[in-house]
């Protein structure tokens, strides 16, 4: 049995067995997929953090102003975090927004700030690059009236992609869309995405506000809930979208500050690993740091393969001398009786469920656009941008090298 064959079994196995668990989640509780309606308009606070965001900051106010929300019980709060640019100045051409002007400290200090000014019962944030549609707060409020409950996360999306990263990523969010909502089926998310997650505000006067050292605080907010057993739930229907990276550096970037915070976090929370923390523990932290494991695992095979089969033996033509580095990956073995064809097959299941995966979130968040030809630019690109993005994020954290963050470098 060849190392390559053992690794697209293992590959197949475990997308088919996570993904019709996704879908059996989602069966059981089909019933509980749209957002319930809120008794009562409670007062919100939404802060916009920004930082050299001239080019969209105006979309975002707008987009607040424009919420389906009675205006007086929505306080929009913008802090601009000692800009370098005209943000300032095109944010205070705005009526019916709080404005201030603070030396840049970074995102968690900027939330802070506005954080002990803040008004509402609830509280937001939205990234100056994003904007929600009308009825996402009316959509959010309604999980509040669970006590137990102290943050909904929204559907989050691209907004217009045009360029081919940008269309790739506009199918990974989708997919995001659909776990998301299983996440809070299954009582596990682990990410409040700071484009408009909604928090109670006592959760903040209580514990703490954000971690101002913290790359991801979206993360560390959320595994903070998550360690004070405290409900985490998603509105599948309040859409947001947010401005995607669309050059390769960028794109690095950001996903190297993501995956290094992510690794940082679940760091500094691993005792949520564990039986008393149910699926989080058990099953979707371990799960995710395994799939991250066989996606590296894969994409350095398949480079092994490449440099001995293609650049060595036919430019070197070591062939020629009977050598074969290959079968030092053979195994005498055989655990599970499998051929080619039983590869084949179970490659298109995981690959029709994922089809259906996306078809239920873009139904689900009520997608207009059509997505079939970046589903195909998704599948041969994503895997590999993945892999690339996660062991970048390893060398840093090895390396203990640090992201810079706004101006800073943390």
């Amino acid at each position: 049995m060849q190392f390559g064959n053992v690794l697209v079994y293992v590959l197949s196995f475990f997308g088919l067995f996570t993904a019709l668990f996704f879908l059996l989640t989602l069966m059981e509780n089909k019933h509980e997929l749209k957002s319930p309606k809120c008794k009562r308009l409670p007062r919100v606070s939404v802060i916009v953090p920004a930082y050299n965001e001239e080019k969209t900051i105006a979309r975002t106010i707008k987009s607040l102003l424009n919420l389906d929300y009675p205006k007086d019980k929505l306080e929009i709060i913008v802090v601009d975090d000692g800009s370098t640019d005209d943000t300032y100045k095109i944010a205070e051409k705005f009526k019916g927004i709080e404005l201030f002007r603070k030396e840049n400290e970074g995102k968690g200090v900027a939330l802070n700030f506005a954080l002990k000014r803040c008004k509402g019962e609830f509280v937001g944030a939205l990234d100056a690059d994003s904007f929600v549609e009308k009825d996402s707060l009316r959509n959010m409020v309604g999980f509040f009236e669970d006590e137990e409950v102290m943050a909904v996360t929204p559907s989050l999306k691209v907004y217009r992609p045009k360029k081919l990263l940008e269309k790739v990523q506009q199918i990974e969010y989708l997919i995001g869309v659909f776990l998301r909502k299983i996440f809070a089926f299954l009582g596990s998310i682990h990410v409040t995405p700071g484009p408009f997650t909604i928090y109670r505000k006592k959760f903040f006067d209580t514990y703490g506000g954000y971690a101002t050292n913290n790359i991801t605080e979206d993360i560390e907010i959320a595994l903070r809930i998550q360690s004070k057993k405290f409900k985490i739930e998603n509105s599948v229907d309040a859409n947001v979208y947010t401005v995607a990276p669309y050059n390769f550096r960028v794109l690095l970037k950001q996903r190297v500050r993501w995956y290094l915070g992510f690794i940082n976090n679940t760091l500094d929370y691993r005792d949520l690993f564990g039986i008393q923390h149910g699926n989080l523990g058990v099953f979707i932290l371990p799960a995710s740091f395994f799939s991250v494991a066989l996606v590296i695992v894969s994409l350095f095979y398949f480079v092994y393969t490449f440099v001995t089969r293609t650049i060595i033996q036919n430019y070197l033509n070591i062939s020629s001398i009977n050598f074969d580095i290959s079968k030092l990956f053979k195994f005498d073995f055989d655990i599970f009786y499998f051929d080619v064809s039983t590869i084949v097959i179970l490659s298109f299941f995981s690959l029709l469920v994922g089809v259906f995966m996306i078809y239920v979130a873009k139904k689900i968040s009520k997608e207009k656009s059509s997505i079939k030809v970046n589903y195909l630019f998704y599948l041969v690109m994503y895997w590999f941008l993945f892999g690339f993005w996660w062991i970048t994020a390893f060398g840093y954290k090895i390396l203990g090298k640090g992201v810079k963050w706004g101006n800073k470098t943390i």
